[in-house]
């Protein structure tokens, strides 16, 4: 079920955070509970859980942000700061005319103007594109705060996507402010990753979060929980991600980040069950491992259905 694997350039990355991780190791005993979760799985090296606990530390206390390594996951203004740094050494390395048109869209999907003009005007004047680019290079350096402009740039915009230019409308919605309706879009269109890098970069944080719980729910239905779990995670909806856990039966990783977010005083009081759900499910496993001493102390915290469970369990003691 952990179906979120590293992309080879960031592996050595992981790596060495988790070998930094594993010198805690001889201070066990005083480390917080989530900080021997993420020893544990450093020990064992698994990398996927160790992310799990990783991005969960982060966002319970954001002592130091994460690495780029961790992608979609960091916060906004993290990923924002990486991506402009990715597209200057993109833009020092392009050959093609596609390279350039990739950083121009990037560009105006940022809300800059001065550089997609300037990109757009290098264009040769022997390439089949020369009067096309300028023709774009005039629009985005002519566009305004009027009314008219707005509205006709929009139904421009409208008109592109629904005869299959669906980024050039989305840059044109862009130009005027209006990326939230271009993230829209791009949902609708199945172009998710470009939605959700436009999100991070240009949306409001209700915006984004609009974007991102929508794009949970489908990672999740899509089977892949893992990047639902640690964007969950990443929106503070802790609830969320126990509760994504509890469903695909990852109950021994469940119980540690419900406990972890109590102990960091960050639970969401959302009036859900999962918590007691969650510790109930986290007894009973405790219970097939012939730990009672541990499933009674779950018990107690996992509300009426717990006592109950561990009121049975104590009569069988007896």
């Amino acid at each position: 079920n952990w179906d979120m694997k590293c992309p080879a350039s960031c592996t050595p990355i992981i790596w060495d955070s988790m070998l930094h991780t594993l010198k805690l190791r001889d201070k066990f005993s005083t480390l917080s509970f989530l900080e021997r979760c993420l020893v544990t799985a450093a020990l064992y090296g698994d990398m996927v859980e160790w992310r799990l606990w990783q991005v969960l530390a982060y966002y319970l206390d954001q002592s130091s942000p994460l690495s780029s390594a961790f992608d979609i996951v960091q916060d906004n203004q993290s990923y924002l700061k990486d991506q402009t740094k990715s597209l200057a050494v993109q833009e020092k390395c392009r050959s093609t005319y596609s390279h350039r048109q990739h950083s121009i869209h990037r560009h105006i999907l940022l809300g800059n103007t001065d550089k997609p003009v300037q990109l757009l005007l290098e264009v040769e004047q022997d390439s089949p594109n020369f009067y096309q680019d300028c023709l774009r290079a005039s629009l985005i350096s002519s566009v305004s705060d009027s009314e008219v402009a707005q509205s006709t740039i929009k139904l421009v915009a409208t008109n592109l996507i629904a005869n299959d230019h669906l980024l050039e409308g989305c840059q044109l919605l862009c130009l005027i402010k209006k990326a939230v309706d271009a993230c829209r879009y791009m949902q609708n269109f199945h172009h998710y990753n470009e939605a959700i890098w436009l999100a991070k970069v240009a949306l409001s944080r209700d915006e984004y979060f609009e974007v991102m719980k929508y794009y949970i729910d489908l990672l999740v239905n899509n089977g892949s929980r893992h990047l639902g779990i640690l964007l969950a995670i990443s929106l503070h909806y802790f609830d969320k991600a126990a509760e994504i856990l509890l469903a695909t039966k990852l109950v021994t990783i469940a119980a540690p980040l419900v406990e972890s977010c109590i102990e960091a005083g960050k639970w969401p009081d959302t009036g859900s069950d999962i918590k007691d759900r969650v510790f109930v499910e986290y007894a009973k496993y405790m219970v097939s491992l012939n730990n009672v001493e541990v499933a009674l102390k779950y018990c107690d915290m996992g509300g009426e259905k717990g006592k109950q469970l561990g009121e049975e369990l104590r009569i069988c003691a007896q």
